[in-house]
């Protein structure tokens, strides 16, 4: 359909499965959906696939902003990047003219500086880019791809792989327009769409706070990532109110800016007026962000928390793998299985921001222990031994973002996840849901009450679910804030809103139904892609072991709380079942991918010995 689906087809159309990620080989695969560029409600955003430095499976990142609209309005609905160049170059994309330009005077130079230095070499304030900072250029692992200054097309490694291309940019200026078929009914259901979001209380509250509003505050807080997922220890409550979103609201907040065609507004723009960090002005704070660098790596100063994730932006750094790694490292050190010896001289102790900054600093450029760290979590531990990486908390080599205790749903969702470990593809965080009634929940999401948290039953059915809806609208080039995945219904867009703008602007009549095959057909594309390339079976969609031997320690409803394998062998079985795919190996069987349309690469997975024996 476009975007992440396409993408996806085309890596695995072309790409051998003995490419190496960071190989000129590799494939960077940057791709929109048929809404973005038009008056559609929040269709902005960005798709950009390639293999995944972490796992060798699919790598795939997400990013909002003007970048994708702009692209369409230059014409094109994905570039594909392959090779490698001699020296540093940018690309620029001017309507269809497309030229190669050299990038040596960016190379090393920031994404801020990058933003910079290119508009005024074209001479356009406006064009619009995508950029790595000095991190894709050392090709840390963890590097991510930056837009608009600081929103970030996250986790997977794409900015190593762009970095690997010896490609520092890619900037485009758009003068032409999409055009639809059916633009009066296309404006007409864009109309109704956008009564039902500025109606919608979820939203309201994150056009407000921003990213960061919807937190449930206490009860998220309580359910953290606390010092490398150590047991889910709740912070005091001075530490909870130092960082309350109350604080980032009344203290911080500038004004709030929002992406193309997107009504929320929820990117707010924070400056801090006074202190160590004064002057600095940034954007977007999220959930995430409170979690790692609060709670995982114990800093409750609210103006340290949006510097370190300015510094990740303005490095090109992806905050989930890099605050993964740096938790790892603090965690051995305070178990003694490493010291100031592997760290050049540093003392790790949790919430020391100058050691956080020196480390963010090391990694980005690849300097003594900061290379080890580039390498992520689990290729870290490998190298440093000595029973470290029984504490590198990663799921298939990605490291972990997502405390997966209390909620069910939110842990399968995250560790069957194709992109390797991560809540974007397909968790439920049921906290959202549970107070739906029946009714609703039959439906919008076709299914029976989601049930409590921490129940193993039901969860599966949703998960399925979501990441059929996860593929739909990252293939449509829509923000699933804006969607039943995250604002919770009626007044949000849901599968018949979505099927009726893509026959308004295509011109392709399509059902709510149709439309959900499609999203089965993309996660089974995935799916097939890491069986080719990483050879995943059931073995990697297990949870680390902390959240199964250590539980929670917090007081509440939830102390205690761990997860039982025996359980979540069940719970597995039944995700399975339900995508059509083999218990014992996990993997599509050749009935399946035919039946949603993928014959073909039901063929090459039979060729390569992949398919589950009939």
């Amino acid at each position: 359909m476009g975007g992440r689906g396409v993408n996806q087809w085309l890596l695995l159309k072309e790409l051998p499965p003995a490419a190496s990620p960071l190989s000129a080989e590799n494939l960077l695969v940057i791709g929109t959906g048929p809404l973005v560029g038009t008056p559609a409600p929040a269709a902005c955003r960005l798709s950009i696939n390639s293999k995944n430095p972490f796992t060798n499976g699919i790598g795939s990142s997400n990013c909002g902003g003007n970048f994708g609209p702009e692209l369409r309005l230059a014409g094109f609905n994905h570039v594909v990047i392959q090779g490698r160049a001699e020296t540093p170059v940018y690309l620029f994309i001017d309507d269809r003219r497309v030229e190669i330009r050299d990038a040596g005077h960016l190379w090393g130079k920031t994404t801020w500086e990058t933003d910079a230095k290119i508009k005024e070499e074209i001479g356009d304030p406006n064009i619009q880019m995508i950029y790595i900072g000095p991190a894709g250029e050392k090709i840390v692992r963890g590097a991510c791809i930056i837009t608009d200054l600081e929103k970030a097309a996250g986790r997977c490694g794409m900015g190593a792989v762009m970095g690997s291309k010896n490609l520092k940019a890619v900037a485009v200026r758009g003068s032409g327009s999409v055009e639809v078929p059916h633009p009066e009914s296309f404006m007409e259901i864009v109309s109704q769409i956008l009564g039902k979001l500025r109606a919608n209380p979820f939203l309201q509250k994150r056009g407000e706070y921003g990213i960061y509003g919807h937190v449930l505050w206490g009860e998220t807080l309580r359910e953290t990532s606390w010092r490398n997922f150590q047991g889910g220890i709740l912070p005091s409550p001075d530490q909870i109110a130092a960082i309350h979103p109350d604080i980032f609201l009344q203290k911080f907040k500038k004004k709030s800016i929002s992406c193309w065609s997107c009504p929320i507004h929820c990117r707010m723009i924070h400056e801090i007026k006074q202190g160590p960090y004064q002057g600095l002005i940034s954007e977007g704070l999220e959930n995430n962000d409170i979690q790692l660098f609060g709670a995982k790596l114990n800093v409750f100063d609210p103006e340290a928390i949006l510097y370190l994730r300015s510094l990740c932006n303005q490095y090109g750094l992806d905050t989930d793998n890099t605050t993964g790694v740096l938790a790892w490292a603090f965690e051995c050190y305070q178990r003694g299985i490493i010291g100031p010896e592997t760290t050049d001289g540093l003392e790790l102790k949790w919430g020391d921001v100058g050691a956080y900054i020196q480390l963010i600093e090391r990694m980005a450029a690849r300097q003594g222990f900061g290379s080890i760290l580039a390498e992520g979590s689990q290729r870290a531990s490998a190298i440093v031994g000595n029973g470290s990486e029984k504490y590198a908390m990663h799921i298939k080599g990605q490291d972990l973002a997502e405390q997966l205790w209390v909620h069910k749903g939110w842990a399968l969702g995250t560790v069957v996840s194709a992109r390797g470990g991560t809540h974007t593809r397909g968790a439920v965080l049921s906290t959202r849901f549970e107070s739906l009634s029946p009714e609703l929940c039959r439906k919008y999401y076709g299914l029976e009450k989601i049930g409590r948290p921490n129940d193993y039953e039901g969860k599966a059915p949703f998960v399925v679910l979501f990441e059929k809806l996860q593929a739909l609208a990252d293939s449509l080039g829509l923000c699933t804030f804006a969607t039943i995945l995250w604002a919770p219904p009626p007044q949000a867009m849901d599968q018949e809103d979505m099927a009726r703008l893509f026959s308004a602007c295509t011109g392709i009549d399509i059902s709510p139904g149709e439309l959900m095959k499609i999203g089965e057909r993309i996660h089974n594309l995935e799916k097939a892609f890491n069986v080719l390339h990483a050879d995943w079976t059931r073995r990697e969609d297990y949870p680390p072991w902390r959240f199964v031997e250590e539980k929670v320690m917090m007081s509440g409803p939830f102390q205690g709380e761990c997860l039982s394998l025996e359980k979540w062998d069940k719970m597995l079985d039944e995700y399975y079942e339900l995508h059509g795919w083999e218990r014992k190996s996990g993997r599509p069987t050749r009935e399946t991918l035919e039946k949603v349309g993928l014959r073909e690469v039901a063929d090459i997975l039979g060729r390569a010995g992949k398919l589950p024996e009939a």
